[in-house]
C-alpha cells in the first residue's frame, strides 16, 4: 500500500522519535488526512519485525475502518476484541474496543506495539491507562486529529512528544482536503445557558431548553434548502429531542432526513449509515456520534447546531465534511453555524494553530469573522467585497496607498494577519510571473482563487512586478504589454487604464506614462 509523502513523513517522524527514546509518542494529521493508512503502515513494519500489535478504539466505526484497512489494503491478519465479534487469538495484530476490555470477559493479549485511535479521547479511558502502565517496555502511539483537549487533563500526562502531519490549510492546498465555506446565523439564544463545572461545557439540558423549537428548526431547514440545496448533509445536535425535532423538520420539507444517537441499536445505526452513503438519505442528524470515525466522504455540508467550548470538538464536527470525493464531483464544503457562535470563538478549521501537549492550542492566525448582511457568509474583517455574493462590505479603506507611494513593510505587517501576509506574498509571485510568461494579470487572480476560495484585494497588486519606483522605461514597457494583451483579447481601453492603476497605483492613468516619456 502506497503512502501520500505526507504520510510517509509522518510515519518517518514517529519511528525517529522512537529512535530518539521516546516510548508515548502522539501523532497529529488531521480530519480526512489518511490517519487509518497511517497506522496500517507501521502495523504492518512492526508486526513484520515480530512485534505483536494492539490497537484501541472507543466507537465501532473506527474498529470496522481500521479493520478493513488493515486486512484489505495491507493483506494483515487482524482479530477483533469485541462483544459479538468471533475472536482469532492467533492473528498478530488485535483492534479492541476499549469498553470490552473494561469487563471481565476478554483478556488483554500480549504486545509490543499499542495503537490508540482519537487518542484525544481514548487514551483517558481508565482501562487504557491501566494495561499501557502493565507494559512499561511496550511502545505507545497515540493518533489524533485534535491533539488537545477541553478541562484539567493534558495529553502530556500521557505522552511525551507530539509529531505533527501537515494542517488542515496545507491539506487544502495540496488537494487532499475540500475547501470550506462559511456560513454563520446569530438566531440562538445563549444568555441562560451555563457553562457545566463537570465538563467545562456548555450544560446539555439547557441547551436543549434554548434551541429547540419549531421556528428555529424551520429557519435552518429553509436556509439549508437555500445554501446547500441537494448537497449531502450532516447536522450536529444538542440532544436526543433536539435531533429527533431536526430530522422531523426535514422531512416535512421534503428532504430525506434521518435522527441517530449512541442508544440506538448498532444495526440501525449500521442501516442509516448505508442509505446516507447510498443517498436514500440526504441529512443525517446526530448527537454525539458522528464527531469521530465517520467517513462518508460524499458529505457537502456540516451544519453546527451544537454550541460548544471545546476547540477539539468543533473541529472534529467541522471536518467531517472536508473529505476529497473525486467520484461525486466534491469541490468544497459549506460549513453552517446556526446560531452557536463556534465560528467566532475558535475561527476557521484551516486557521494556524500552534500545538502543544501540555498546554491549549495557541492560535497563530487571530483572524475575526464577520457575516455578510446579505448572504450570511462568515468572511475576514479584511474582505471589503463578499466573495460569495459580491455585496459591498465595507468602503475603500482611508489608508490605501497614495499615488506611487510605496506599501511600507511594517504598515501590512500591521494591517494583515500572517495568513493574510502569506496570501499576498503568493498573489504578487503569482503577478510577476503572469508578467514574465506574458499572462494577462487576471491569471494571478484565478489561480489564487482557485488555492483560497476567494478574491484577493486590489491594492495587494501594487509594484509586483516592478516594485514601489519603477523607471519611465518600465512603465512603457508595462504599457506596451497591457496594449498588445488587449489587442489579442478583444479588451478596450478601460481594461489597459485599470491594468496601469493596479501596478503603479490609483489615479495613475494612461496617459500620464506617455508624458512621463
Amino acid at each position: 500500500m502506497a503512502l501520500y509523502d505526507y504520510q510517509s513523513e509522518l510515519c518517518d517522524g514517529i519511528r525517529e522519535a522512537i529512535r530518539a527514546g521516546h516510548r508515548q509518542i502522539l501523532a497529529c494529521l488531521p480530519t480526512g488526512g489518511g490517519k487509518t493508512f497511517v497506522a496500517g503502515d507501521i502495523v504492518a513494519k512492526a508486526v513484520g519485525k515480530g512485534n505483536p500489535t494492539l490497537c484501541l478504539a472507543h466507537r465501532d466505526p473506527l474498529i470496522d475502518q481500521a479493520y478493513r484497512t488493515f486486512t484489505e489494503d495491507f493483506g494483515l491478519r487482524t482479530g477483533i476484541i469485541k462483544a459479538g465479534v468471533k475472536p482469532d487469538p492467533g492473528a498478530p495484530i488485535q483492534i479492541a474496543q476499549v469498553q470490552s476490555l473494561e469487563g471481565k470477559h476478554h483478556s488483554v493479549p500480549p504486545w509490543r506495539l499499542c495503537l490508540i485511535d482519537e487518542a484525544h479521547s481514548t487514551t483517558f479511558f481508565k482501562v487504557v491507562k491501566t494495561l499501557i502502565q502493565a507494559n512499561p517496555n511496550g511502545i505507545v502511539i497515540g493518533l489524533t486529529a485534535t491533539p488537545f483537549r477541553l478541562g484539567k487533563q493534558y495529553l502530556a500526562d500521557h505522552y511525551t512528544v507530539l509529531v505533527q502531519g501537515p494542517s488542515p490549510a496545507q491539506l487544502i492546498q495540496r488537494g487532499r482536503l475540500v475547501p470550506p465555506r462559511y456560513f454563520g446565523y446569530e438566531d440562538l439564544d445563549l444568555s441562560k445557558v451555563t457553562i457545566s463545572s463537570r465538563t467545562g461545557d456548555f450544560d446539555t439540558r439547557q441547551l436543549q431548553q434554548a434551541v429547540n423549537s419549531k421556528p428555529l428548526n424551520q429557519k435552518l431547514v429553509r436556509e439549508y434548502k437555500k445554501l446547500a440545496g441537494h448537497r449531502k448533509g450532516i447536522v450536529f445536535a444538542t440532544g436526543i429531542e433536539d435531533s429527533k425535532a431536526i430530522a422531523e423538520t426535514f422531512n416535512e420539507a421534503g428532504i430525506p432526513a434521518a435522527h441517530i444517537d449512541g442508544s440506538m441499536p448498532k444495526t440501525k445505526r449500521k442501516q442509516i449509515y448505508r442509505d446516507h452513503a447510498s443517498g436514500q438519505i440526504q441529512v443525517v442528524v446526530n448527537v454525539g456520534t458522528l464527531t469521530e470515525g465517520y467517513d462518508c466522504r460524499s458529505i457537502e455540508c456540516v451544519v453546527l447546531r451544537r454550541p460548544s467550548m471545546s476547540r477539539a470538538l468543533v473541529i472534529q464536527m467541522m471536518g467531517r465534511g472536508l473529505r476529497i470525493s473525486p467520484e461525486t464531483g466534491k469541490t468544497d464544503c459549506i460549513i453552517i453555524d446556526f446560531g452557536t457562535g463556534n465560528l467566532q470563538r475558535f475561527g476557521r478549521i484551516e486557521d494556524e494553530l500552534k500545538l502543544s501537549l501540555d498546554k491549549p492550542p495557541e492560535s497563530k492566525t487571530e483572524v475575526k469573522l464577520v457575516p455578510c448582511p446579505q448572504c450570511r457568509a462568515m468572511v475576514t474583517v479584511f474582505h471589503q467585497t463578499c466573495p460569495e455574493c459580491g455585496f459591498k462590505l465595507k468602503p475603500e479603506a482611508p489608508h490605501q496607498p497614495k499615488l506611487l507611494e510605496p506599501i511600507p513593510h511594517e504598515w501590512a505587517a500591521e494591517q494583515l494577519s500572517p495568513e493574510e501576509l502569506k496570501q499576498q506574498a503568493y498573489y504578487r509571485r503569482q503577478l510577476a510571473l503572469a508578467y514574465r510568461r506574458g499572462y494577462k494579470p487576471g491569471f494571478a487572480v484565478v489561480k489564487f482563487k482557485e488555492l483560497y476560495r476567494t478574491y484577493p484585494p486590489a491594492w495587494w497588486s501594487q509594484g509586483a512586478v516592478f516594485g514601489p519606483n519603477p523607471s519611465p522605461e518600465q512603465q512603457a514597457e508595462y504599457l506596451k504589454r497591457m496594449v498588445q494583451l488587449a489587442e489579442q483579447q478583444g479588451l478596450d481601453d478601460a481594461w489597459i487604464e485599470r491594468q496601469i492603476q493596479l501596478e503603479f497605483g490609483d489615479g495613475f492613468q494612461v496617459d500620464s506614462i506617455a508624458k512621463a516619456i
